[in-house]
């Protein structure tokens, strides 16, 4: 998903002005200790970052902390975790919709 299309759906969702997938991105780099620019929407945590379960816990706890949202375990969807993508997806539901 490029940019543009980031900004229109997160301005669609009532979320305006907030740069969901740039925080998703910037909790992601800091805890792989990568530069953000080196993270995507597209960056897949299994392949690309060699993420594993406990990986994905990790960086739910870290966005429960960095965003100010808490997640249920039982609404996540079997592709919530392909892409960073997919996941700011999923925290723009949690934080709006």
């Amino acid at each position: 998903m490029d940019g543009a299309k980031v900004l229109a759906q997160e301005t669609a969702n009532g979320i305006a002005g907030r740069d969901v997938t740039g925080e998703v991105i910037r909790s992601v780099a800091a805890m792989t200790r990568r530069q953000p620019e080196s993270v995507t929407a597209e960056t897949r945590f299994h392949q690309d970052l060699d993420f594993d379960s406990t990986n994905v816990l990790e960086l739910l706890m870290r966005l429960e902390a960095d965003l100010d949202i808490e997640f249920d375990p039982d609404t996540f969807g079997a592709g919530a975790f392909e892409t960073v993508g997919s996941l700011s997806a999923h925290v723009r539901q949690v934080l709006g919709d």
